[in-house]
């Protein structure tokens, strides 16, 4: 495919099933002050205050080392200050301490899903799915992890027992129609946008699935039309931003090009989508050094990156590199992707 692939929103940041913990305080004096602790380290994460709710947890585990729930909200606070890795092992100690522990095995599934070990996010979600067979977001939670290790049959079905549980959810439609996308079943995507929108006008993200489907289809007045109206939404949302300039690609507008995806690269550095197409950028404005050099990097953080080969290709051919592009486009190919067996076609001895 030729499009950008910045559609998943992502994990939701609500941490907990039930809760952050319900306090029940024991009539010892430990279990008094730990409780206290905990209720104090609850208010300061709710007010986003990380360093005190990480002192008051702290406290609590020095008043009862085996306290599983103060070991799991202290993932948690790890968690919204992005130390993946602290915020693990937290929620390890607590399913040690308190086995079948539900809530730190959905937690910690999060911290792996952003992690990006998504096998071990599924790992754990198969525990919680088990304890938790009715909840819709769960089954929502495993449809975006079975997406990120590309298995979008899979995710379809997490996601219909979903839409079964909670018809009312527009970003399960969002994400079930991103999973037909991929497929290039664009007629039953554009039904589940359809209904998200009905569900949720604001929807940013069926704006931009639907903008996607309709530069895909060439049909680039519709595509920037659906990427206006997301952007509306969300004007700083760095794949919205990444998918209108791929757009502007497209169409030739190679000066707004390289605006929105410089700006969808400094709100998000990490996207790889964005830097694919600041190469794509430079290989349109015949600059093919330039676009080796970032198509390049682009490789180094994450091979997966759709039709990343193609287009290295391409640059290599324009740099005049032919043994190389080749070498580039058999690789596109053996990916199954259209854009690598054409140019391996057209351009390559077989």
């Amino acid at each position: 495919m030729s499009n950008s692939y910045n559609i998943l929103p992502c994990l939701i940041n609500i941490c907990l099933i039930t809760g952050y913990c319900i306090l029940f305080f024991g009539c010892g004096s430990k279990e008094k002050k730990r409780d206290s602790f905990l209720l104090k380290g609850n208010l300061k994460l709710s007010a986003r205050e990380y360093q005190e709710a990480i002192r008051y947890y702290q406290e609590a585990i020095q008043a009862d080392s085996g306290f599983a729930e103060a070991y799991n909200n202290l993932g948690i606070t790890y968690y919204e200050t992005g130390k993946f890795g602290q915020a693990i092992d937290n929620y390890t100690k607590a399913i040690q301490l308190k086995p079948g522990y539900t809530d730190a095995y959905f937690n910690r599934s999060n911290a792996y899903y952003d992690s990006k070990n998504y096998r071990k996010s599924i790992a754990d979600l198969d525990t919680v799915r088990a304890n938790f067979p009715d909840s819709a977001y769960v089954h929502f939670s495993y449809a975006l992890t079975l997406s990120a290790l590309h298995q979008y049959e899979e995710a379809i079905s997490s996601l219909n027992r979903a839409i079964a549980l909670d018809s009312t959810n527009d970003e399960s439609f969002i994400n079930r129609a991103t999973m037909y996308y991929y497929l290039k079943d664009y007629k039953i995507a554009v039904n589940d946008l359809t209904r998200a929108v009905y569900l949720n006008e604001q929807a940013g993200d069926a704006y931009n699935v639907l903008g996607l489907i309709a530069t895909e289809q060439n049909n680039y007045e519709e595509a920037a039309t659906y990427f206006e109206k997301a952007l509306d939404n969300s004007p700083y949302q760095p794949y919205f931003l990444n998918n209108r300039g791929f757009l502007y690609l497209q169409t030739g507008n190679y000066e707004k090009a390289r605006e929105d995806i410089n700006k969808s690269i400094t709100l998000d550095p990490s996207n790889g989508y964005a830097l694919r197409n600041k190469g794509i950028y430079y290989l349109k404005i015949n600059e093919p050094v330039e676009a080796i050099r970032v198509l390049q990097a682009v490789l180094q953080q994450d091979e997966n990156i759709s039709d990343i080969y193609y287009y290295l290709g391409m640059a290599y051919a324009a740099d005049k590199q032919p043994e190389k592009a080749c070498n580039a486009w058999k690789t596109s190919a053996q990916r199954n992707e259209e854009l690598g067996k054409k140019a391996l076609q057209v351009h390559c001895a077989q």
